[in-house]
């Protein structure tokens, strides 16, 4: 016989269930730290995926975050972990850690959503969260519809808006473009100083909205005006002051936009110097990098190790610049060691250096490439140079997992170069002084200055450029490589270019 006490807990628990079902659904964290509960997080369902929003995040642990609305960029700190999040993108920071996600953040009403599951795991592997709970309700308050956001696969236009960014050392343009817009045929050049053309083949523009972009006030763009031609649309951008004549472009696929980049150069105004101002810029101190070392060898073969070879070249360099004149010289490594490759210009710029120069050896599966160049840090077009930077740049992936610093996309390398733009015509002019003198000194290819993104130059507050000696690939250039007598020369020869562009330099700073 069923007791009364029975029926009672069973009805109690058919209430308990009744409510839960009634309710929406809520994710409850458990903090690692003292095994606390945080408030429950409202879990929204959009197209059938959950998401919690960065807001509820940020209300349940009672902290608020930077937020960035030109890049819809989240950053907050849970516990002593800082975390960054932005809208489009699949991958979170926290702290020098990138974690990536099945799913992008999405932007809804101008609020940052996050895929739950991906998160909650990233939560637990850095250690902030011990247990969660899910709460799953049937509540309409778990579906949100998208109202607000701006959907360019649904306009009856391939090219929807532009924005107009302004940096301290030129400026960004981002065409929004539609989904399934291919934008690889896209072309942008600079005509008279005066005008930017872009030409969009295939492509239906927004007229009306394109026209009335805002541009900002004594910035590089005057005016922006649109016109759609047959089969083709055209978007041309008046300008303002001097600017460099190449102009970088970059396609993006979330969310799909077109990056401009228009740089303006670097002008010493001699009349506003005085004397305390040209000793900040006197060539007193340079900064020599070795690149690779330790654990990682670099480039090897035909009895090559670029590791080796670049140091010894790197030590005679700073024996000839500390024998014939008074130039300080640092380096970022004296010996076999390994350097990931963020330190190496965070020493250059702690030391208060002038110029760094980064020194490699090439290879090439082609064993018939051979020759020196000389790069600069700018997003590569070239294929070839892509590819040696991407060989040069793999050295990040020995680096430990504390120390490990991502691989950058193709826009944060558009605005990390441009904040390098200051030093570019300095950069240029020491690249080409390099190349001239291994002219000279030299045998093989001169195969010119070129660029392309090299993490080791990035954040160096200072003219830059990163050398390629030869091709240890390559049986002749390995075999001169070997030759003590032939690395002096290379040290020699790159030693003459730093002395043309001291003269250079210091004379654009005399009164």
């Amino acid at each position: 016989m069923i007791s009364i006490r029975n029926i009672l807990f069973v009805l109690f628990s058919l209430v308990i269930v009744s409510s839960l079902q009634a309710r929406r659904t809520e994710l409850i964290l458990q903090r690692a730290a003292d095994d606390r509960y945080i408030p429950a997080i409202p879990v929204y369902a959009v197209n059938n995926y959950q998401y919690v929003a960065i807001k509820d995040v940020l209300d349940a642990y009672k902290i608020s975050a930077f937020i960035n609305p030109g890049v819809k960029k989240s950053v907050f700190r849970i516990g002593n972990l800082k975390l960054k999040v932005t809208a489009y993108n699949r991958f979170v920071m926290v702290e020098d850690r990138t974690f990536q996600m099945s799913r992008p953040v999405i932007l809804l009403d101008g609020e940052s959503y996050i895929p739950m599951d991906d998160f909650v795991k990233i939560l637990k592997e850095v250690g902030l969260v011990s247990g969660v709970t899910l709460l799953t309700g049937s509540d309409t308050a778990d579906l949100i519809v998208q109202k607000t956001e701006e959907r360019p696969e649904l306009s009856p236009f391939d090219i929807v808006s532009t924005t107009i960014e302004e940096r301290q050392n030129g400026t960004i343009v981002r065409i929004r473009t539609a989904n399934n817009y291919d934008a690889k045929s896209v072309k942008a050049w600079i005509n008279r100083d005066e005008w930017l053309y872009v030409t969009l083949p295939g492509a239906s523009i927004n007229k009306q909205g394109i026209d009335n972009t805002e541009v900002p006030q004594n910035g590089t763009i005057r005016t922006v005006t649109a016109d759609q031609l047959e089969g083709t649309s055209q978007l041309t951008f008046r300008l303002r002051g001097t600017v460099e004549k190449g102009v970088d472009v970059i396609r993006r696929e979330t969310p799909p936009e077109i990056l401009l980049t228009i740089r303006r150069p670097h002008v010493i105004d001699q009349t506003h110097f005085l004397d305390q101002e040209r000793a900040k810029w006197k060539l007193d101190k340079i900064v020599l990098d070795a690149g690779h070392g330790g654990h990682d060898p670099g480039a090897r073969g035909n009895g090559a190790t670029e590791k080796d070879i670049v140091l010894d070249v790197v030590k005679r360099l700073g024996k000839l610049i500390e024998a014939r004149t008074d130039i300080e010289v640092i380096y970022t490594r004296d010996k076999d060691e390994f350097i990931p490759l963020w330190e190496r210009t965070k020493i250059a710029n702690e030391a208060g250096g002038k110029v760094f120069l980064s020194v490699h050896a090439n290879a090439n599966k082609n064993k018939m490439a051979s020759g020196f160049e000389t790069y600069l840090l700018r997003p590569g077009k070239d294929p070839a140079a892509i590819a040696v930077a991407e060989m040069e740049n793999a050295a990040i992936k020995l680096e430990k997992p504390s120390e490990h610093r991502t691989e950058m996309s193709s826009e944060q390398l558009i605005i990390a170069t441009m904040a390098q733009s200051s030093f570019v015509q300095q950069s240029e002019t020491l690249a080409d002084l390099i190349q001239s003198e291994f002219d000279k000194k030299l045998i093989g290819q001169n195969r010119g200055v070129k660029q392309a993104g090299f993490i080791v130059l990035i954040g160096a507050s200072m003219p830059n450029v990163l050398i390629e000696l030869g091709f240890i690939s390559n049986k002749n250039d390995a075999r001169r490589l070997l030759q003590a007598a032939y690395r002096q020369k290379a040290a020699e020869a790159i030693f003459n270019a730093l002395m043309k562009y001291k003269t250079r330099h210091e004379k654009l700073l005399s009164p």
